[in-house]
């Protein structure tokens, strides 16, 4: 695909996300992956929709929590769980907890506007136009949400704690962009540590690390860079170039040095481009990049030693976004005109769509976040709306029982002890 086209696709999907999610940088060169948090030219004054601050257990067991290791992966098919929406038309999941915690963005009712939302045991909370992002972790298995809230005009970096409501504005690099933005959490570690990017002054962002009040500055490859995750050893990905027109370069930083992870390593950052979206707690980082010898989106896997192109035969591209402690990844591959979540492990990638057995109607179209039990979160298409799904790996009828089948979206027992037995 041409970079003309990728971008056409990449502001395709960008449309179909809410204006909480926001705008798309328009340019690849910006430093940013072509998907980014935004926000950053429709951002208006908010304020926080408060809801009950709800109970975490950090060290609660999900109900099948060996799931990602009972599934087999030859066999291994979903649940889906339609997460609904805040009382508007569409909505998206774009993380997911150990604890099983989904944080997203939904239209409410009328679809005038979109809030965030947290989505726990059937229940779903409006947290507020807080700003949403598409990066892995911004949500830890303590309840911690990465995010932001603009105040007085200004987009600034926030985390919001699910167990008391609390929203903390950090400090941010000390620049603000002419339109109106300092800077954005992207994702939290279990240790809460937080990382994103916010404005050295007012044209360039920098990716930072944060703790205990302090924001750190990580540097860059000379221009531009963003902070997409953190595992919790503190080692951050993400994507940096060496000038303001430069193509992005994926980086591992870890000990205080960024290190650029561009699998052709072009030194003038103008023919090649990746981004690293993810890495788990073995130091394993998803993303994606151009690959030069067919100038497609392609995802890579890299372990700190080898480099693995998930691109498949057939699939015009294909984007990495998240990776669990298992090494399971998911993302999104394009096919034609069609966007279709997958899952990769085992160094197979599979289109999630044909784990469901298309069941009750949904096509899947993009996941976001996959947690340690093995549950992918995302958003498809469902009566030709866009919604939010969650989906939980099969493993036997017990699932089905007290009550189970209704979670799953079953008219009875029957039905899901069927497709568990399909």
């Amino acid at each position: 695909m041409t970079q003309p086209a990728l971008l056409r696709w990449l502001g395709s999907c960008a449309a179909l996300l809410p204006l909480t999610i926001a705008a798309v940088h328009t340019q690849t060169t910006s430093g940013a992956p072509p998907l980014t948090v935004a926000a950053e030219r429709m951002i208006r004054d908010v304020t926080l929709g408060r809801s009950e601050p709800s109970s975490v257990d950090a060290g609660r067991r999900l109900p099948g929590s060996s799931l990602a290791a009972k599934a087999s992966a030859g066999k291994r098919k979903y649940f889906i769980t339609d997460i609904g929406t805040l009382g508007g038309s569409q909505s998206f999941a774009l993380g997911i907890n150990d604890v099983g915690q989904v944080f997203g963005t939904s239209w409410i009712t009328g679809d005038t506007t979109a809030h965030a939302f947290l989505y726990q045991n059937g229940t779903m909370s409006d947290l507020g136009e807080l700003v949403t992002t598409l990066a892995g972790g911004a949500i830890n298995n303590s309840g911690q949400v990465a995010t932001g809230i603009t105040i007085g005009g200004i987009v600034k970096p926030a985390i919001y704690d699910s167990q008391t409501g609390a929203l903390t504005i950090i400090p941010s690099l000390g620049g603000t962009s002419s339109f109106g933005f300092s800077g954005v959490v992207t994702a939290i570690n279990d240790r809460s540590k937080a990382v994103g990017w916010g404005y050295i002054d007012s044209l360039t962002p920098h990716a930072f690390v944060h703790r205990n009040g302090v924001t750190t500055d990580i540097g860059s490859f000379g221009g531009p860079s963003h902070a997409w995750s953190i595992n919790d050893s503190g080692t951050i990905v993400g994507s940096s170039t060496n000038s303001s027109n430069g193509n992005a370069h994926a980086f591992v930083y870890s000990a205080g040095q960024m290190r650029d992870i561009d699998p052709f390593g072009d030194p003038t950052f103008t023919t090649s481009l990746s981004v690293a979206t993810d890495v788990n707690d073995s130091g394993t980082v998803v993303g994606y990049f151009l690959d030069q010898t067919d100038n497609l989106i392609h995802g890579f896997l890299y372990d700190g030693a080898s480099f693995i192109n998930i691109g498949v035969a057939g699939s015009l591209e294909v984007q990495a976004s998240a990776i669990n402690r298992h090494g399971q990844v998911v993302g999104v591959r394009l096919v034609v005109d069609e966007m279709h979540a997958f899952l990769y492990e085992r160094q197979r990638l599979t289109d999630l769509n044909d784990l469901t057995l298309s069941q009750r109607g949904w096509e899947l179209t993009w996941a976001f976040d996959i947690n340690g039990h093995g549950q992918i979160v995302g958003y498809g298409v469902l009566g030709n709306n866009f919604r939010a799904f969650l989906l939980t790996p099969v493993v036997d009828k017990e699932q089905c029982k007290n009550g189970g089948w209704r979670g799953f979206g079953f008219k009875n027992q029957g039905q899901c002890l069927q497709f568990v037995n399909h």
